[in-house]
């Protein structure tokens, strides 16, 4: 893989991060080129009793070979 497409993935990937922050997301976990973003419910102390998986949504974001974003949803944290 040449370094320009290495830098055209990041680039993507950079600008969906960014444009899912002003969303309202938060990055959660983070390597190169993949990542776990979170937004909370504006009803997240009252969802989190009585529907737990509205609570959050948590989505695993990835960037393909040719620069194309790929989010999908993420399982909810167990502890």
């Amino acid at each position: 893989m040449n370094p320009g497409a290495v830098e055209t993935r990041s680039d993507a990937f950079e600008a969906y991060l960014a444009r899912q922050e002003a969303r309202g997301f938060r990055v959660e976990t983070r390597s190169g080129l993949q990542a776990v973003i979170v937004r909370r419910h504006p009803l997240h102390f009252a969802l989190r009793w009585v529907a737990e998986d509205r609570a959050k949504e948590r989505l695993v974001v990835s960037v393909d070979q040719h620069g194309e974003v790929v989010a999908l949803r993420a399982q909810p944290v167990r502890w």
